[in-house]
């Protein structure tokens, strides 16, 4: 491959991971609230054992888990709040998301950038009439 072509090639990878990056971008400078953690709905048993779970129908609770200090705290989270607490910790997860390709992109676009200088640079230079100068 001609070094023309070579450049050419790595300019056009470059161009292709800005517009990723762009998008990546996009998903970060947005505004909606963000909530740590995940949020679960698990099936559990009361412990009362005259209760319809001890019979096999469990119980729906709603959580929210999260990393605090190094470990995780698992909170209960009230049916009427459920909805606003898996949306939050949506957006959460989508700006993780984003801020990780984000950082990707921009580690494989200095690497395409290494790549382009070493493909533009000569290893050394003559003038016009051939003579090897400095």
């Amino acid at each position: 491959m001609s070094p023309a072509t070579q450049i050419s090639r790595i300019r056009q990878r470059i161009a292709q991971l800005v517009r990723e990056r762009q998008m990546a971008e996009k998903v970060l400078l947005q505004r909606p609230p963000l909530l740590k953690g995940s949020f679960n709905e698990v099936r559990r048993t009361c412990g009362n054992p005259g209760c319809k779970c001890a019979r096999g129908e469990k119980h729906t609770c709603r959580q929210l888990s999260a990393s605090v200090g190094g470990k995780t705290r698992t909170r209960n989270v009230p049916r009427q709040y459920a909805a606003k607490v898996k949306r939050l910790t949506e957006n959460y997860r989508r700006f993780r998301r984003a801020r990780s390709a984000w950082g990707q992109t921009n580690r494989r676009i200095l690497e395409l950038i290494n790549e382009l200088e070493a493909a533009r640079t000569v290893s050394d230079f003559h003038d016009e009439s051939g003579r090897q100068k400095g």
